[in-house]
């Protein structure tokens, strides 16, 4: 008899279910049934919600400048900022007071991010999971995120169009490639992290110093030791930077036509943040033209169609840069 009121009461209209999903720390979390505020942890987690899901969103966890709110839809081009979970401050009272119902962290699953996903459920009494950030595994996240927000359909879409950018076949033409961060002081990244999976994918080898970090200083001169045969800058400063030095212009790169600063609209197509956005660098630079890339992948990932003059911008935005 009981269990027959059990099922009963479950099958109510109004009364909230809950949803059981393992996480990428092995953690079994609860998701209500209806789910309407959730709180992203990162901007990974919120690109990935800006796909997948930008009515529950509760915010953005970073700054995104007007020209990038252009390219979202006006449903997440007008999100207000939100504290940031994964940054070094304690936000826990700002993040209590907006009243989420979901919080969701995306990216590298470390000890770290594992204990803040546990620490912030205890603590918030909020359910909390980290999904695995790792770009093969794009589509599998966006599935399991889908089914637990009831967003099958479009979670379907979005898995799809990453398992075709992802099954695009990689060059014989195995390229050497530094990637550099920031203007003035750069850092290069190394192998083996989020922001270099894309050339990963590619089967580019990417060169860095072999000591530092994610992102490791590098001067000029190690950069023209490496020779690498594509150098990419995530900085539009260097643009002028490259212009100005003729040591920068004599890397055999840029003389040859393969030194480009990466599309950043709305997010960085490399990383920054090292999310659904490097769809679109790989897209990229697997060979596909920069304005078709923003007007299909973008436009499917964003909900915004860009427009003629945003699809000319990324493109003079893209070319080579000049030796």
């Amino acid at each position: 008899m009981r269990r027959l009121l059990l099922v009963l009461v479950l099958l109510l209209p109004g009364v909230a279910r809950a949803a059981d999903i393992v996480d990428a720390t092995g953690r079994t979390v609860s998701i209500p049934e209806h789910v309407a505020r959730i709180l992203p942890a990162g901007p990974p987690a919120a690109v990935l919600l800006l796909a997948l899901a930008p009515d529950l969103l509760l915010g953005l966890p970073m700054e995104v400048s007007p020209e990038a709110r252009a390219w979202l839809s006006p449903e997440a081009a007008a999100l207000p900022k939100v504290p940031r979970l994964t940054g070094k401050q304690d936000v826990t009272e700002q993040v209590a007071a907006l009243q989420p119902d979901l919080i969701v962290d995306y990216g590298d699953v470390t000890p770290a991010y594992n204990e803040l996903a546990r620490k912030t459920q205890d603590r918030l009494g909020v359910p909390t999971i980290l999904l695995d950030g790792a770009l093969a595994r794009t589509p599998e996240v966006l599935r399991l995120l889908g089914r637990a927000l009831h967003r099958e359909v479009r979670a379907e879409v979005l898995a799809r169009l990453a398992e075709g950018v992802l099954a695009l076949q990689v060059s014989a033409d195995r390229r050497t490639v530094v990637y550099l961060r920031g203007a003035g002081d750069v850092r290069a990244v190394t192998q083996g992290v989020g922001a270099s999976e894309v050339f990963a994918r590619l089967g580019w080898t990417v060169l860095a110093p072999p000591d530092g970090g994610a992102f490791r200083p590098v001067t000029l001169a190690q950069v023209a030791a490496f020779g690498p045969d594509v150098l990419l800058f995530q900085d539009e400063k260097m643009r002028d930077a490259v212009a100005a030095s003729d040591g920068w212009r004599a890397l055999r790169a840029v003389r040859t036509g393969h030194a480009r600063i990466a599309p950043a609209q709305p997010f960085g197509w490399v990383e920054e943040p090292p999310s659904l956005n490097r769809l679109l660098g790989l897209a990229w630079l697997g060979g596909q033209s920069a304005d078709a890339v923003a007007a299909s992948v973008g436009a499917v990932l964003y909900g915004h169609t860009p427009t003629a003059a945003q699809l000319d911008a990324v493109v003079a935005a893209s070319r080579p840069l000049p030796p």
